[in-house]
């Protein structure tokens, strides 16, 4: 008991030396000091690294990036930071590059410039700001909407409720991610990056979900008649207390299949009435965009579904869309860059507090690229 009073009172004072220690540290932001800029300049070098790509399309993909850098350079934020220091340089993989879309980051970093009380001199901090540039960023809509669960089990193309645009001019786009912050997309050319999804796609997916649930129950229907199958050899060596347990097991079981085959018999007519709407519907009507109204009920199944759809030419309710399958340019002469995704980001997510002086400087920038450069970029 001694010993471990002794090693209490230690374990206090180390504690409380500590504390004290820690209650001398000072932090401070040196919002007055003049930052650096540092600017990846070797961009063609480092994605000729990967080797994933020929020659004409990294040189390409190396333009733009290097076009959006200096872009993003020419802002006193970026080129004479105040209480930051700067940095804008360049990402990329091996497997990212070799995608059907090239895919590549621009990144510009703002980091704080601090005073320690530990340590002599300015340092620069681990946290700050960060303003993102995608290229050929489509899977931000890989995870977007109410559907991409279903759409990636069933291994059909991603669709989506049309984003609710913020803020769009003719250079780019808005919108809100996911209830985050904001998102700019800029791309290239006059194609549309997004396209309305028909009836008939919709209707296609519906059968498929149905098909897919149909097929989950009938195993689970199998592997319940097996297990009946089981529980009634063994019960024929059991003693009554036991049988009594698994006769009330085979009851339950018996159920569960019931309704496992009603979901079964429904699941089957719903297809067929899919099947029959597809091969009555006009070509007009099957190539007709997508709406759904959610205020109105919908049952379970595809039919449920088909209750929340809007009359051909109505424009209440949400739209339906996916990524255009003919937005990127695949020619050999094509840019290897077709779309530029922004967005800025900081630790306080959700933006809850104003933003501080680094923060602001980052969010101005963002609101100050000229988004025609960067449209041009990708030429």
């Amino acid at each position: 008991m001694k010993g471990y009073g002794r090693q209490s009172i230690l374990l206090s004072c180390t504690l409380l030396s500590c504390l004290l220690t820690a209650a001398q540290i000072k932090i401070e932001h040196a919002d007055q000091d003049k930052g650096t800029l540092k600017r990846e300049s070797h961009t063609l070098k480092f994605i000729r690294g990967f080797k994933a790509l020929p020659e004409a399309k990294a040189s390409s993909l190396a333009n733009t990036a290097d076009k959006i850098m200096d872009e993003i350079c020419r802002f006193p934020q970026v080129n004479t930071p105040t209480g930051y220091n700067a940095k804008v340089n360049v990402a990329g993989s091996d497997l990212a590059m070799k995608d059907k879309e090239p895919k590549f980051t621009v990144y510009c970093y703002f980091r704080y410039l601090t005073r320690d009380s530990r340590y002599q001199g300015i340092r620069e901090s681990m946290d700050g700001a960060d303003l993102i540039l995608n290229i050929n960023a489509f899977d931000i809509f890989h995870q977007m909407g109410n559907y991409w669960e279903k759409c990636s089990k069933l291994k059909l193309p991603v669709f989506f409720e049309a984003p609710a645009l913020t803020d769009s001019t003719s250079d780019y786009i808005e919108f809100n991610y996911k209830g985050g912050g904001p998102v700019r997309i800029v791309t290239a050319g006059a194609r549309p990056l997004l396209a309305p999804l028909t009836r008939k796609e919709f209707i296609q997916f519906l059968i498929a979900d149905d098909q897919q649930s149909l097929k989950d129950d009938n195993e689970a229907l199998r592997i319940s008649g097996e297990s009946e199958e089981q529980i009634k050899k063994m019960m024929a060596t059991q003693n009554e207390k036991d049988k009594a347990y698994s006769a009330s097991t085979l009851k339950s079981m018996d159920c569960s299949i019931e309704q496992g085959k009603k979901n079964v018999t429904q699941l089957q007519q719903e297809i067929g009435d899919c099947r029959s709407l597809l091969n009555t519907m006009s070509p007009e009507e099957a190539n007709a965009p997508v709406r759904l109204d959610y205020s109105k009920k919908s049952g379970a199944g595809g039919m449920g579904s088909l209750q929340q759809l809007v009359p051909v030419g109505r424009r209440e309710g949400v739209s339906l869309v996916k990524v255009n399958p003919g937005f990127y340019d695949h020619s050999p002469n094509a840019p290897a860059a077709q779309m530029i995704m922004l967005y800025y980001a900081w630790p306080t997510v959700g933006f809850t507090k104003a933003p501080d002086h680094l923060q602001q400087a980052m969010l101005d920038l963002f609101k100050q690229v000229d988004y025609h450069r960067l449209k041009e970029s990708m030429r």
